[in-house]
């Protein structure tokens, strides 16, 4: 990455500032974001906010079939940019965009120049580098088969720091919820237990400690039978106190059988980053109404790992089978 080429938080909130007067989608979906609604759910020493968002229906109801993404025009490749929409270079190889249809205050995409496929391999250096340059916001990462309405091409998001339980709950999660897993020189992985959306934890005041401990969490992780190229994972990455915090969720399963469903347990859901973060989005009215604390916990069951799972996935970090 070129160093003379990075965004900072005050850049990208001084573009989206400006994109909110010069464009008309984005200012329409900023002003409707101001009156959307919520309902909180309590959970054990946590929470799930449900967002209603009418405009994330063209994300929650995407067809990622392989044909049907060969058929339709990738909406993240620069020839197919609206006009509107203005770009940041962030180093050599990304861009930073407004997302037109936000689930956060303050929402970015950071997607690559190129037409290339969603990996983390190989690009989760970028992703704490890009935490650390927009240190106001909270860097996430769906995986192809973990949420993204792209996955043919590459891009990362960042939201408004604080705004998922993820970010807010940190506290009650160092506290009651970790264990820990493994130490080096500068980091450590902890496992999040008892949280619906159980995963890994990784802390590390250096980038090349952290990357040594993200590649033995992300290969000590199964991949699903069929043409999945890499685990189903959601990450999270945050810069704090001179800290990198990142959090791994794993996924067993793409959508929840709401989704497929044609009756009234039909739920048109696709849980991204967003919602394994604790924040739950919701396009449709009827959803909404009927959603509860019992078809939360089924949901996340369906598509998240079991204590016993990541104790699983720990023995074989602490027998240093990972290498």
């Amino acid at each position: 990455m070129k160093p003379n080429s990075w965004v900072s938080s005050s850049q990208a909130k001084e573009m989206l500032t400006k994109q909110l007067v010069t464009w008309e989608l984005a200012t329409k979906n900023y002003r409707d974001f101001q009156n959307i609604q919520y309902k909180t759910f309590s959970f054990d020493g946590f929470e799930i906010k449900v967002q209603f968002n009418p405009s994330r229906v063209r994300s929650s109801g995407a067809n990622v079939d392989p044909d049907a993404l060969k058929k339709r025009r990738c909406f993240l490749c620069l020839d197919h940019l609206p006009v509107e929409q203005e770009r940041l270079p962030f180093g050599s190889q990304y861009l930073v965009l407004c997302n037109p249809y936000p689930i956060f205050p303050e929402h970015f995409t950071i997607s690559t120049r190129q037409h290339q496929p969603q990996l983390i391999e190989g690009r989760y250096g970028d992703m704490l580098e890009m935490a650390r340059r927009l240190d106001q916001f909270t860097v996430f990462y769906n995986g192809p088969q973990s949420g993204a309405s792209a996955p043919d091409h590459m891009h990362f998001q960042a939201g408004t720091r604080n705004y998922m339980p993820l970010d807010y709950e940190k506290e009650e999660i160092m506290k009651n919820k970790l264990s820990l897993v493994l130490q080096n020189r500068d980091g450590e992985i902890y496992a999040l237990k008892n949280y619906l959306r159980n995963g890994f934890i990784i802390t590390s005041t250096d980038r090349k400690s952290a990357e040594e401990l993200f590649r033995k969490v992300y290969k000590s992780l199964n991949k699903p039978e069929g043409t999945i190229t890499e685990p189903m994972m959601n990450l999270f990455c945050r810069y704090e106190n001179n800290t990198w915090i990142t959090t791994v969720i794993p996924r067993k399963a793409h959508r929840p059988r709401q989704y497929y469903s044609t009756g009234t347990d039909h739920l048109l859901s696709s849980p991204g980053a967003a919602d394994m973060g604790g924040l739950f989005i919701i396009s449709q009215p009827d959803d909404f109404r009927k959603i509860s604390v019992g078809i939360l916990a089924d949901i996340y069951e369906q598509l998240c790992l079991g204590n016993d799972e990541i104790d699983r996935i720990s023995d074989l970090i602490k027998q240093n089978k990972i290498k």
